[in-house]
């Protein structure tokens, strides 16, 4: 079967401008970075960054001013593997009362979608993020470059986990795909060092061809770990199974079976000895690697355990948060000979309003979590069990109730020595999988809460760093520019999709009753997709319709001082595209400004007096247009109709030759004077060198590979369409950009050539060794030879040709808009960003989007090309109304028209007047459209009434729509 290829579109987000740093959705991710040393001029050691990363797509961090010292004992406890080993600590004299407030530190909307999880690596430097986008990208928010974020690789399906070590320069990845990918972090690669699949291996499949059998189960990743030394991996999926990996090989170590539902947490002991894993089914499991048996299960929780957190080297101290809120420390014993039962022991200290996703924790004092709420609690945690006898009563250490404690037995077996080497492969592997495009589970989603056994010791968070409302719904309003918003606080807002901006709030108010009051009647075709799932609104355009909905200028709430001319229509997604990509069109106009310049330049200099070519003609006249008299019959189809030119209230230039169509009006710009029949484009000339980028290389070289691009999307004109004296359909939204002829002989023996089309390469590659070889050159060819090289002439076919004003009215867009192109392919569950900027940046991001820009969206921005779309037309019959002494027109009662569906009521009434007085002018000859009224059925429709409109608000039917006209009462009045 034929793979579906792979489409690229264009998205934007809209939001307000001033929006303040804050998450707008529920956060799912944490990452926590207590170094101490990057305020110089502070007075004290604080310092402290915690990270947070969510549904919004957005990843920030936050300064915690906390009071930091540096650990003492941290360089010469490397053996100790019971203490965790930190560089920093916190001060706890140090800690001011109340504690200090986090302060937001840096904000950056990294993805299109949730973020899943964030990691810190190389030194916590930087910050790895992965996303539902498929995306897995580095950020380093330290850095003062202009970027410092960028793509680390991509899978086939959402990423929901990540997993790395300090003592490794790579970070694993893994998702709804089956795959575990290892990136590099210090080279900038394009591919994993090594991908393996979980679903292949499992059933003894031995599958590198990039596909995973149809009968392996769809075994969608959950939870990853590594150890310290990074040699071991460990997955869960919804199977049921714990799975450990050798890193190095991607081959299986081990799998431990007992879990009854999906492992949704994993953490490793630093000498890989101890597995830990959090299960749907409630429980929490303690694993030998070793002995690959289950040393104890703990069950703590009554509903899905969601995440673990553990910054002991063997895993003795650790926190789990659950579907229900509820967030326990447990604390095992030493478990040495002699070691009670009554040494394990687990504390509820506090319960959240929703599930838990994620805990980090500072030196067991201070516990973040995430939810799915926007902001972020910090809550205070319990000091260890045999430091709390030492300290004194507070609200960090205060009496345990029963209630909020639960003893524990210990684990089976006594913690043994670390993993040995020899049961690990070290041989290299790499497997493929093909993806599973998979329905995420809601694992966010919360449930009612059910029966606990813990009652939580704290029930008020002791700081909160706030979030904000996101978007949580929308609804696309009748005139395909406008949307309504419901935020998660349920306020009602609208919006303007062409300015990207927030019009009015309607307050709590249902979103369906707003729409009732605020809907027009218009019906417009659809010209982009919108979401919210990011908590703002997100348009995307792609080739297939997004210059399909065209809207009136006069009801496009334009500047006052802007012309209107008669009928003008304007496309909504041109108009949008042009002002969100203003700065590349405005860097690469000024490119080809210099490049020109410097062309003739070199073109003064080296041949002076070179005559071998003509110079292209900017003169020439359009033939005049002989238009035939058609008149109205059976089954006519009104755009072919003409009628002579009426005045009316049109402010810009006049047309420059008769329009074919009666209907279309003036609503494209004045074109230019262009022949019917124009040369192609110019030839694209090789080079001794190869072929040359359009970022690196040259004029000529950006030229050809623009053109190139330009000519996969491009289609026939309108205007290349009127041979014969036809034009197109009325109303027409064809392009009006024509490439003027040139008398360049090259090209005109180019053209006349079927073999080689509009390009000879014999011709080409002589031109380019200055060898003037056109057949009709009648100068000596000796001489020619000893002429010094020319660059060739630019044809004004290939120079760029952006829409005016006149079609585009220009708008201001917020230069903080973000602009996404991304690309959709046949095995991947959604789109993957290839770039990502804003409104302000595209003109510093010229050669990027140069590189990664769909055919027709260059094609536009630079040539003002569109994909051609005959359009969308409707059948009609016009009869007098029964009310009514007016005649029928020619044709009859039954003579069937058509029509674009954008055609106005107005313009019908003009043409209903014009073929009234064609039939009998003394009875006619002083009505005017105004004097005519339309109805459908005994609905009179307004003059700015579309066909469209009428068919699908009004006829609410199949078939012909049926129109009557009368006499207005006015026009019976004044007669």
């Amino acid at each position: 079967m034929m793979r579906a290829t792979t489409r690229r579109k264009v998205s934007y987000v809209v939001k307000n401008e001033n929006d303040d740093l804050a998450h707008r959705l529920g956060v799912n991710s944490l990452a926590l970075d207590p170094s101490a040393g990057r305020y110089p001029n502070s007075h004290v050691n604080e310092g402290g960054i915690l990270y947070t990363a969510g549904r919004d797509g957005v990843v920030a961090g936050w300064d915690l001013h906390m009071p930091f010292q540096r650990a003492a004992k941290f360089e010469i406890d490397e053996e100790d593997t019971d203490t965790p080993r930190r560089e920093w600590l916190l001060d706890q004299s140090a800690i001011p009362s109340p504690p200090p407030k986090s302060t937001p530190r840096v904000f950056s909307q990294t993805h299109t979608d949730w973020v899943n999880d964030i990691i810190l690596c190389n030194n916590k430097e930087v910050v790895v993020s992965a996303s539902s986008d498929r995306t897995i990208k580095l950020w380093k928010p330290h850095s003062t470059t202009f970027n410092s974020i960028h793509t680390l690789g991509n899978h086939a399906d959402f990423v929901k986990c990540l997993a790395a070590t300090d003592a490794t320069n790579w970070v694993a990845s893994a998702g709804f795909d089956r795959k575990v990918s290892l990136w590099d972090l210090n080279e900038s690669r394009s591919s994993a060092i090594l991908t393996f699949s979980t679903a292949s291996q499992q059933h003894g499949l031995t599958n590198v061809s990039g596909h995973v059998s149809d009968s392996s189960p769809k075994a969608s990743i959950y939870a990853l770990a590594t150890n310290l030394h990074g040699n071991i991996i460990a997955t869960g999926s919804p199977e049921k199974v714990v799975r450990l990996w050798d890193s190095r090989s991607g081959k299986r170590i081990t799998k431990f079976t007992g879990h009854t539902d999906n492992i949704r947490a994993l953490l490793i002991s630093d000498d890989g000895q101890l597995v830990l894993s959090g299960s749907s089914d409630s429980t929490i499991k303690l694993w030998s690697t070793k002995t690959s048996r289950c040393l104890a299960t703990y069950e703590t929780h009554t509903d899905s355990v969601w995440t673990l957190y553990s910054d002991h080297p063997q895993l003795k101290t650790f926190f789990a948060g659950s579907k229900d809120g509820l967030v326990t420390r447990t604390e095992l014993g030493s478990h040495e000979a002699g070691g009670s039962s009554g040494e394990d022991e687990c504390v509820g200290i506090f319960k959240e309003n929703g599930g838990v996703a994620k805990i980090v924790v500072l030196d067991d004092r201070y516990v973040w979590t995430a939810t799915s709420s926007s902001s972020v609690n910090r809550w205070l945690s319990i000091p260890p069990k045999h430091s709390r006898g030492l300290l004194s009563r507070s609200a960090y250490n205060p009496e345990i109730p029963n209630s909020a404690m639960v003893q524990l037995p210990p684990p089976d077996i006594a913690f043994s020595g670390p993993l040995p080497e020899s049961f690990m492969s070290s041989e290299n592997m790499t497997l493929y999988a093909g993806s599973v495009l998979s329905i995420p589970m809601s694992y966010h989603e919360d449930d009612a809460e059910s029966s606990e056994t813990l009652i939580p010791l704290r029930d008020t968070p002791e700081s909160v760093i706030e979030g904000k409302p996101g978007l949580s719904s929308h609804l696309m309003l009748n005139n395909r520019r406008y949307v309504l918003t419901v935020d998660t606080e349920g306020q009602v807002a609208q919006w303007d999709l062409v300015e990207c901006k927030k019009i009015k709030i309607f307050g709590k108010r249902p979103i369906e009753e707003v729409a009732q009051q605020i809907n027009t009647m218009e019906t417009f075709s659809n010209w982009c997709a919108v979401d919210t799932k990011i908590g703002a609104i997100t348009v995307h355009l792609d080739e297939q319709t997004c210059f399909d909905c065209e809207m009136y200028a006069d009801e496009a709430n334009l500047p006052e001082d802007y012309e209107i001319r008669e009928e003008q229509r304007i496309n909504l997604g041109k108009w949008v595209l042009r002002y969100l990509f203003e700065g590349f069109v405005t860097a690469e106009l000024v490119v080809q400004e210099e490049e020109l310049q410097n062309f003739k330049e070199l073109q003064t200099d080296e041949s002076p007096t070179h005559t071998g070519r003509s110079s292209p003609n900017f003169n020439q006249q359009v033939p005049e247009l002989q238009t035939p008299n058609i008149k109205a019959t059976e089954n006519v189809d009104l755009s072919q109709n003409t009628a002579t030119h009426h005045s009316g209230a049109a402010t810009a230039p006049t047309t420059a030759f008769q329009r074919q169509d009666y209907f279309s009006g003036a609503h494209h710009d004045n074109p230019p004077q262009t022949p019917l029949i124009q040369a192609p484009p110019p030839a694209a000339f090789t080079s001794n060198n190869g072929p040359m980028s359009p970022t690196t290389g040259g004029f000529m070289g950006r030229l050809r590979n623009l053109s190139v691009k330009a000519k996969l999307g491009r289609t026939p004109s309108a205007e290349a369409k009127m041979e014969g004296g036809m034009m197109s359909s009325l109303a027409s939204s064809a392009d009006n950009s024509s490439s003027l002829q040139s008398s360049n002989p090259l090209h005109a023996r180019a053209a006349s050539t079927p073999e080689q089309g509009a390009y000879n390469p014999d011709m080409a590659s002589k031109q380019t060794k200055g060898v003037a070889a056109d057949a009709h050159q009648q100068a000596d060819s000796k001489q020619a030879q000893l002429e010094p090289p020319v660059p060739p002439v630019p044809e004004t076919a290939s120079l760029y040709t952006p829409a005016t004003v006149n079609e585009v009215p220009t708008i201001e867009i917020p230069p903080t808009t973000t602009v996404i192109i991304s690309e959709e392919s046949f095995e991947a569950s959604t789109s993957m960003d290839l770039y990502r900027g804003t409104v302000g940046s595209t003109v510093n991001d010229a050669k990027v989007i140069e590189k990664v820009a769909p055919n027709w969206l260059l094609d536009y921005l630079l040539y003002n090309k569109a994909p051609h779309k005959e359009p969308v037309k409707l059948t009609f019959v016009l009869r007098p109304h029964e009310s009514s002494n007016l005649p029928e027109l020619p044709g009859g009662a039954h003579n069937r028209l058509l029509a674009n569906r954008v055609l106005r009521v107005r313009k019908l009434a003009q043409y209903i007047v014009d073929r009234l007085k064609s039939e009998d002018e003394m009875a006619y000859g002083h009505l005017q459209a105004d004097g005519i009224e339309l109805l459908c059925g005994e609905t009179a429709l307004g003059p700015t009434m579309t066909l469209a409109t009428i068919k699908q608000r009004i006829l609410k039917a199949s078939g012909d729509v049926p129109l009557s006209y009368r006499l207005n009462e006015n026009f019976k009045n004044s007669s």
